[in-house]
């Protein structure tokens, strides 16, 4: 059972040169493709699970930016504030059945582990110099994967739809606020949010405001590229942290609301990855990430009957 969570969850990988490629593709670990119609049988063949995609098809799903991080000059205080361009709250918002990354060299890993951190049905078209490095992000998810649980938010959004709309779930996945789109307020979130027209920049303070940092699921300090998504239920819960930015980030500082026995941490390329400095304090669970690279999971559990 576990191996057709694992096959959902994976994202797949189009892939537009011939079977002569086949021995680069086993050396990265890669054992399914999407191929250019007619090249399915010869990969076949070549021992792979291939499955035919057009690419009239493949531009037919939503096509998703490149995730990645641009280093902004803030003139007012001439230091360089991160812009994330990431797509989870693309994937929250939903409206699309597949998802496609286009995307150049050197994103190929992150664009990975950001559709399996949102169990998003993604295809990736990468540069050939990032085989090797997507392998790896697919070797890793293997090896982390479990079945989905519920997601965990304070805020619950009521998206009409519109560009502002977006721009404020964009901001507020930016910012750690955790939410989830709605179809109606329920009382299982801290605040439900409306359509409403206005500068999006002061709706997110505002929000991060009426919420209260004190009461907020997760916060992350140390780095500004790093962001987190939430999921749980029956006292389990996973957090997935993807690093947007190109390079390791050190002693990211966790802080989850609730009680929660010694987190399980599992980072790519960081062999015997574990936490440091845990503590439970004030009602809420912290503890420090030494090192991560592009993706991070962390498992833990919360007494029975904890629900927040």
């Amino acid at each position: 059972m576990l191996f057709f969570f694992a096959a959902a969850l994976l994202p797949g990988l189009y892939w537009e040169q011939g079977p002569q490629t086949a021995p680069a593709l086993r050396r990265a670990g890669i054992e399914r493709l999407y191929v250019p119609p007619g090249a399915e049988t010869a990969w076949k063949n070549a021992g792979f699970a291939a499955t035919s995609l057009d690419i009239k098809t493949l531009t037919g799903f939503q096509k998703l930016p490149a995730p990645g991080v641009q280093y902004r000059m803030n003139v007012a205080s001439a230091t360089r504030i991160p812009w994330i361009d990431s797509n989870g709250w693309r994937f929250e918002r939903g409206g699309a059945k597949a998802y496609y990354y286009d995307v150049p060299a050197g994103s190929a890993a992150l664009a990975g582990a950001e559709a399996a951190a949102y169990g998003a049905d993604a295809v990736a078209r990468i540069d050939p110099a990032d085989l090797e490095a997507f392998g790896r992000m697919l070797a890793f998810i293997r090896r982390i994967v479990q079945p989905p649980l519920p997601v965990r938010a304070n805020i619950a959004v009521i998206d009409g739809g519109s560009p502002g709309m977006g721009e404020l779930m964009n901001l507020l996945a930016r910012h750690n606020l955790l939410f989830r789109v709605v179809t109606a307020a329920g009382s299982n979130y801290d605040l439900t949010i409306q359509p409403k027209s206005g500068n999006p920049v002061e709706r997110v303070r505002e929000i991060r405001q009426q919420l209260t940092d004190d009461k907020r699921l997760l916060r992350i300090y140390g780095s500004d590229a790093a962001l987190g998504r939430l999921t749980g239920a029956a006292g389990r819960d996973r957090l997935h942290l993807l690093n947007y930015s190109n390079r390791k980030i050190y002693g990211i500082r966790v802080r989850l609301l609730g009680a929660y026995s010694r987190p399980k941490l599992a980072s790519d390329g960081v062999d015997n990855a574990s936490t440091l400095d845990y503590e439970t304090r004030d009602g809420a669970t912290e503890f420090t990430i030494p090192e991560m690279n592009t993706y991070s999971v962390i498992d833990l559990e919360r007494p029975q009957g904890q629900n927040r």
